[in-house]
């Protein structure tokens, strides 16, 4: 990977890099879109689109969004959907008018979608659009209050009909992740945007059995592959361009007091195979012990893009989580693989 990134940035500084983009781009959709919950080759796109985020950035977004809206496998769709999201959350790279035009793009087809169904909720029979809403939510869960701040961009977001899709009777809040509605609701309701019913905000609702089930046996809907990278090497060419739960600061949580600070919580998640990560920021290796490379100190990041499961087991009970989790999750998870 380091050698990889090395080379692009040769080919960028010698202004080659659009050449090489294009190649790796085709190699990407025949590849890692079409692979089951890539881990971290993924992370070779978003270095070369940090390196031209004019031209690499938007070519890679608009391949996503045309994946999403025209391709006949809903299988690349919800994962072209899923690293859409994940990409418009974390590259810093990306400006937000960028982010508003390609979440438009999203908006207009579920709305589309929307007005062409007149059935219930249905995970498995709308799948693609049910990854659809989640990855809107999931995307103003991190650039709301960037996104309001911008006059322009806040009237052009309040134009988009995610009240209308969010409301729909096929019920998206019921069936996509509960800790990623949540978040949302919370953030909606603290920046007074998005009128939805009050059963809609009600989040003791939000988790049923549409919610555990949608995505089916491959639970694409969990995959969100621009989860922070944990391969030690690599940090110093991501983290300049990467955006931290930790960075945004939801914003009840500045204005109400509320919520829990990164520095709080001490978690310690059960790992695949029985092994205990602690990811507390320490920079520790997967199997525990204490990294000596300082560079590697990742900060807290309080809202994983891997939410766990709602329902846990811990101490021979099961135990519900229905917000964000308070840090990272581990790319070693079972879910990230």
């Amino acid at each position: 990977m380091v050698l990889t990134f090395e080379h692009l940035q040769s080919c960028f500084e010698s202004g080659r890099i659009i050449q090489v983009f294009e190649t790796l781009l085709q190699s990407f959709q025949k590849t890692i879109l079409t692979a089951y919950k890539s881990k971290f080759a993924q992370f070779v796109m978003f270095y070369a689109c940090s390196l031209d985020p004019e031209n690499c950035g938007k070519m890679f977004a608009n391949v996503l969004v045309n994946i999403f809206m025209s391709s006949v496998n809903p299988e690349w769709r919800m994962s072209a959907v899923a690293y859409l999201a994940s990409y418009l959350a974390r590259a810093k790279f990306v400006p937000v008018s960028l982010v508003a035009a390609t979440l438009e793009s999203v908006v207009n087809w579920c709305f589309l979608y929307c007005q062409n169904q007149d059935g219930d909720i249905n995970p498995k029979a709308h799948k693609v659009f049910y990854a659809g809403c989640q990855a809107t939510m999931y995307v103003l869960c991190f650039r709301m209050r960037q996104m309001l701040a911008v006059p322009r961009v806040k009237s052009q977001l309040l134009l988009m009909h995610i009240e209308d899709i969010l409301g729909h009777p096929l019920k998206p809040l019921q069936v996509c992740l509960p800790s990623i509605v949540e978040e949302f609701l919370r953030l909606a309701k603290a920046n007074h945007v998005f009128s939805l019913p009050q059963s809609f905000v009600d989040y003791g609702l939000l988790e049923s059995e549409h919610s555990r089930a949608f995505g089916g046996m491959e639970r694409l809907d969990m995959f969100f592959p621009f989860d922070p990278c944990l391969l030690r090497k690599c940090d110093r060419y991501i983290r300049p361009n990467y955006v931290y739960w930790s960075m945004v600061r939801s914003t009840y949580d500045e204005d109400e007091g509320e919520g829990t600070s990164d520095e709080d919580v001490d978690e310690v998640y059960a790992g695949r195979e029985g092994i205990n990560i602690r990811d507390d920021g320490s920079g520790r290796s997967y199997d525990g012990e204490t990294s000596d490379a300082d560079e590697f100190d990742y900060s807290l990041d309080k809202m994983s893009i891997t939410p766990r499961d709602s329902s846990h087991k811990f101490g021979g009970r099961m135990q519900r989580f229905v917000q964000m989790p308070s840090k990272i999750r581990p790319s070693t998870s079972p879910e990230s693989l």
